[in-house]
């Protein structure tokens, strides 16, 4: 490998970091109800200034991350993944939609999902993906996954992905593409009711014009990727800039320097292409919540 693209992997890194940095902040800065050019003004430069630096055109000093997390609440665990990112990256989002137990990491990877994506792509295993799940749904989720979460917790939680669930029908939403196995549709979470209403909601998804569900069913038995669960997010730059959410038991990592990412693209790939086309997946999703009863009067 030569020189020029060592550096060109470095330089891409580098502003990935950035990129992810920024988003953190002005996550953490709409959380805290900080407007811009008083952000700006504690660390003494402009309000477009400050913009550049929270999109990742301009660099954070460490002092400037420092004095805004001070303002802006974050404890100092937060405070040193931030300082870490902003070493690493050297070289209209409401207020209260990502709540201060969100991790760094995860926080600025949703304010990119949300914000500057032009295209997402998940795979799922045994869930419906975050994008298109019911409040009822979600709620069992949060309230089987044995960490014996609060009720305050759970509710916490449940506006989050509701606010999250906004990228979908947004202005210039981008194109959410998904890979789901048919276990997650047939897996009774919260029993037939529960699982009828969100298949239905998922069927209905597939209707929206940004959004294309494929369903990889069980009678083909082994898939490409089996033990594969992700979402990768592309930015206008294209592939360059891809960075990929993996899903893990006690917590997801992330990806984004482009030859980490690779793998993921390859994955995506023939997910894809060993999935049902579009029409044959809404016929299962129909299938599958039918198996669950007749839809209950009110």
């Amino acid at each position: 490998m030569g020189s020029g693209v060592l550096a060109k992997n470095s330089d891409d890194s580098a502003i990935s970091q950035r990129r992810q940095l920024g988003a953190a902040m002005r996550s953490f800065r709409k959380e805290a109800d900080i407007d811009r050019d008083a952000a700006a003004e504690l660390i003494e430069v402009t309000g477009p200034t400050l913009t550049r630096k929270e999109s990742g055109q301009f660099k954070f000093k460490r002092q400037e991350v420092e004095t805004l997390a001070a303002a802006y609440g974050v404890e100092h665990e937060e405070l040193a993944m931030l300082i870490e990112l902003a070493r690493e990256a050297r070289a209209s989002t409401k207020r209260g939609e990502f709540p201060m137990f969100v991790p760094v990491k995860s926080r600025a990877y949703l304010e990119l999902e949300r914000n500057d994506a032009v295209e997402i792509m998940v795979v799922t295993l045994t869930l419906i993906p975050p994008f298109f799940q019911t409040e009822a749904y979600m709620r069992e989720l949060w309230l089987r996954n044995g960490e014996l979460l609060s009720a305050a917790r759970i509710e916490e939680l449940v506006k989050l992905r509701q606010a999250r669930q906004q990228v979908v029908t947004k202005r210039d939403a981008p194109l959410i593409r998904a890979v789901i196995h048919e276990f997650a549709l047939r897996l009774p979470v919260g029993g037939p009711a529960v699982m009828r209403e969100q298949l239905l909601a998922l069927a209905a998804a597939c209707e929206l014009p940004n959004v294309e569900i494929q369903v990889q069913p069980i009678s083909s038995g082994a898939f490409p990727s089996m033990d594969s669960t992700f979402s990768l997010l592309r930015f206008p730059v294209g592939v360059s800039g891809d960075v990929v959410q993996v899903y893990g038991h006690a917590e997801s990592f992330y990806r984004d320097r482009q030859s980490a990412t690779e793998p993921y693209r390859v994955a995506w790939d023939r997910r894809r292409v060993a999935a049902l086309d579009l029409q044959a997946s809404k016929s299962l999703i129909l299938d599958a919540a039918a198996s669950f009863g007749p839809e209950v009067a009110p």
